[in-house]
């Protein structure tokens, strides 16, 4: 993971290396191996460079001395040998930067080249020669991409909103409605496009960008149903052998690395999963023991997370790393300097895995798999619904049964699961009534349990926002016309959190590598069938049961999670210079809060901090945030 940035001057102005120089100099954190710029007559690319790979030391920006096109990119490309072969490049595979690969796939297949790499990107293509910019972000957002258009007078692009910012003469106007996100937190995913500033936009993962003639445009090149891997299994045993398969192939690819490559581990089966297959494949690659990293609880002797990660350590060849909440004395002044320059608000409620980023970093590992988004992969909600409508009624009947089973308890999970099945008949008008209630209800209860000023609320339609959230939901929940393919992947809260733990990570210099958002593991996932989703009450039965003789049984089966990363971020609050309750009363966020709610939480936290904190939590990242860019106006 590196970090990128670019400006072109739409309106022919010279450009000169000030604003790039700036712009690269907000990304010094993702480039702690040297910052490299490039300047042509009304543009400038640039890269802010962390060596993770051997190709990765031919250095960017790359000229192509043909044609004078520029590229410059933060890419791990996994299919590197097939590209090389397909595009006729030969000679010693590492000799080859991804500048050079990048320029002839593009050359090679124009806007389509995006769709046939794999691994994680984020690259920008200038060819001077008419003045034409192609761009392009992974399928799963796992490299950033942030931009600003003024039509007429500039694009710039970087690998932050903050880099963004740093050429110079663009807009810095906060969003409000992204302030009251951030003050109840479920709407941090309510696209895949908004910042907090109305000036600067995401590129949607899986897009390309092309900047031609005047002319801004962005297409979408790849959904999750898209794919059709071939040799699919056909019997339930078949099936298991090809998950392990799957995920042992896509780990794999993540281990190639110039610097040693770790995991977090959290106790649970994602994370965990990823750790007995990496160590087994360092194993028997007769390499050194797989660094794990993890936070703990030791104080609570019947910490379950902390139980499970010690199992996952005694049952594998790993090298633990710990991190324990009892020593958040040491760790705070580390984390609230993170606090004070953490990327976005919605950072701050990842303590736990920034004090993990720090060890690895410490450790001298630069990449770091962990188990997110594998949640997501194995869901079957909303499929009971999809099969009622093709009139499927067992099978929407047992996947709502498990579904229950698992989320509700197994008591009468049959007869529950039979009763609520004829809802998906109801009339649409009907069904959007009933949703529009629920989406009601919901939001009182997030503001409710937030310090958010209701008039805020209103006056920046924060139903409408929750109201697009859902819809976005609903929208990306996805499947195939026959109803054996289904995948949630492409919701834009699932990219936020991506995002999120990107940005958190870069802070630390450490680049993610998540195996569950491997494209070719996402191809397969979205095909396993719902009975091997939900399996015997249990979710993620099918890894459940490819990981049976690699983990111990405890971890295979147990049942939720004891997460310890509020604790983290509650401890560390509690341990600020100054109590969030003096914090806040002089907070350029105080406006956005209920008078009498924040009044009364101060009060509370007086006498008994720790059950106050969760409520305090986010306007206080919140408050942090704002003043460490006192310079950015927060408009009424």
């Amino acid at each position: 993971m590196s970090g990128i940035a670019g400006f072109i001057n739409l309106d022919g102005a010279l450009a000169t290396d000030a604003p790039i120089e700036a712009m690269l100099a907000a990304l010094h954190r993702r480039g702690p191996d040297g910052s490299y710029a490039w300047t042509g007559d009304n543009t400038a690319l640039g890269q802010a460079l962390l060596v993770t790979t051997p190709e990765a030391l031919i250095l960017q920006p790359w000229q192509h001395p043909q044609t004078g096109c520029v590229v410059v990119s933060d890419s791990r490309l996994d299919n590197r040998p097939q590209l090389l072969l397909a595009l006729g490049i030969g000679g010693n595979p590492d000799a080859t930067g991804d500048g050079e690969l990048l320029h002839a796939a593009w050359h090679h297949w124009g806007r389509a080249c995006a769709d046939r790499l794999r691994g994680d990107f984020a690259f920008a293509i200038w060819d001077p020669r008419d003045n034409h910019l192609f761009c392009a972000r992974d399928p799963m957002g796992v490299r950033p991409f942030y931009l600003h258009h003024q039509p007429g007078r500039l694009i710039a692009f970087a690998s932050s909103a903050d880099a963004v910012l740093a050429h110079g003469g663009i807009d810095r106007s906060l969003d409000e409605g992204r302030i009251a996100d951030a003050l109840i937190g479920e709407t941090e995913g309510i696209d895949a496009t908004c910042t907090f500033f109305r000036s600067v936009q995401r590129l949607p993962p899986a897009h390309t960008m092309e900047w031609q003639d005047g002319r801004l445009r962005q297409d979408k090149y790849w959904h999750p149903l898209q794919d059709q891997p071939a040799g699919l299994p056909t019997t339930d045993k078949e099936w298991v052998e090809a998950q392990r398969e799957q995920l042992q192939r896509a780990i794999r690819l993540r281990l190639r690395s110039q610097h040693p490559v770790g995991s977090m581990l959290s106790g649970g089966l994602d994370s965990s999963s990823v750790v007995a297959l990496a160590s087994r494949l360092r194993e028997q690659a007769g390499e050194t023991p797989f660094r794990t990293f993890s936070a703990i609880n030791s104080l609570n002797p019947n910490c379950a997370e902390t139980a499970a990660i010690h199992a996952v350590l005694a049952a594998t060849r790993s090298e633990g790393h710990l991190v324990d909440l009892k020593d958040m004395d040491a760790l705070a002044p580390i984390l609230l300097e993170w606090w004070r320059l953490m990327g976005e608000p919605f950072d701050g409620t990842m303590a736990l895995g920034a004090s993990v980023f720090h060890a690895a970093a410490r450790a001298g590992v630069r990449s770091l798999m962990d188990g997110v988004p594998a949640d997501n992969l194995f869901t079957t909600a909303g499929y009971d619904h999809a099969l009622v409508r093709r009139g499927r009624w067992h099978a929407a009947w047992q996947v709502k049964r498990g579904y229950i089973a698992v989320y509700s308890g197994a008591r009468q999970a049959g007869l529950k699961a039979l009763l609520r099945l004829p809802g998906a008949l109801l009339p649409e008008a009907f069904m959007h009534a009933r949703r529009s209630r629920n989406e009601r209800h919901e939001l009182r209860a997030l503001i409710n349990g937030s310090l958010i000023d209701p008039l805020f609320a209103s006056q920046v339609d924060l139903q409408g926002r929750f109201r697009r959230y859902r819809q976005n939901m609903a929208d990306h929940a996805q499947l195939s016309p026959d109803a054996e393919m289904q995948s949630s992947l492409g919701v834009a809260y699932i990219t936020a959190g991506v995002e999120r733990y990107n940005r958190v990570a870069s802070y630390f210099g450490i680049e993610p590598r998540p195996p569950f958002t491997d494209r070719d593991l996402i191809a397969f996932q979205a095909r396993v069938p719902a009975r091997l989703r939900t399996h015997d009450y249990r979710p993620k039965w099918i890894l459940r049961q490819a990981m049976r003789d690699l983990l111990p049984h405890q971890v295979v089966w147990r049942r939720g999670k004891e997460h310890l990363g509020a604790k983290f971020s509650v401890s560390l609050l509690q341990r600020q210079p100054e109590p969030p309750t003096e914090q806040l009363r002089a907070s350029p966020v105080a406006s956005r809060l209920a008078p009498a709610a924040l009044h009364e939480a101060i009060g509370r936290w007086c006498d008994a901090p720790a059950s106050t904190a969760d409520l305090l939590l986010p306007a206080a990242l919140l408050d942090h945030w704002l003043t460490s860019r006192q310079n950015l106006p927060l408009p009424r």
